[in-house]
């Protein structure tokens, strides 16, 4: 039987330069609890010998990357605030402008309202007919341009393609049942981008798109 003297063997551990650290919990549930000890448990985690190390008080020395759990909250990084963002019911976070009240659109055709007039080719304008066309009858784009709204409050002394929409809508219901030239939206065509060219066949998607593009630009503050 081997007889090992408690009391030299603490202090050779601190003689070895073993540091003593504050109180420390493991997770896990099972009531392991160091109080001024150490530990340097490897990815493995503590095995059968080393339990009654701990329970004795042993020490060993900390190895690198090993994680360090703690109750105290003196060794608790401060994380930075998160900013709040007002968000709507979709998570989507709410304009910075609202160009046109939801509440105030309206998805059906005002009363009144005959079938307006068609487009007459031009050379290669088909594109921007059919664009021209399933803009025209969008009744809440319709219902808008009709009511004149926006040129009431417009002050763009150049060239405004919501302006330009309003006068070639205006212009087609006036007309029911006739043929009329899109000459507005024509001389317009290099202002809406810059290469498109008259006599050119282009594409209708992109020239919808840059025709939406530009109505946008024209209802927001500045000129970026």
């Amino acid at each position: 039987m081997t007889i090992v003297d408690r009391s030299s063997e603490k202090s050779d551990l601190e003689s070895a330069g073993c540091k003593r650290f504050g109180s420390l919990t493991f997770p896990g549930g099972d009531g392991n609890r160091m109080d001024g000890s150490c530990s340097s448990w490897g990815p493995g985690g503590p095995s059968s010998s080393d339990t009654p190390r701990l329970k004795t008080g042993g020490c060993m020395g900390p190895t690198p990357g090993a994680t360090v759990y703690s109750n105290s909250s003196a060794i608790t990084a401060d994380r930075p605030k998160e900013q709040v963002v007002m968000t709507s019911g979709d998570g989507i976070p709410l304009p910075q402008k609202v160009l046109f009240p939801a509440e105030r659109l309206s998805l059906k055709w005002n009363p009144g309202f005959r079938i307006g007039s068609g487009l007459q080719n031009m050379g290669n304008s088909c594109f921007l007919n059919s664009a021209l066309q399933c803009l025209t009858y969008t009744p809440p784009l319709a219902n808008y341009m009709l009511s004149r709204e926006h040129s009431k409050t417009c002050h763009e002394p150049g060239f405004c393609m919501m302006c330009t929409m309003q006068n070639h809508i205006t212009q087609v219901f006036a007309n029911s049942g006739n043929v009329i030239k899109p000459i507005g939206v024509i001389n317009e065509l290099k202002r809406i981008a810059k290469h498109f060219r008259f006599g050119s066949q282009e594409d209708a998607h992109e020239f919808l798109r840059y025709t939406v593009d530009a109505m946008q630009k024209s209802c927001l503050p500045g000129n970026k």
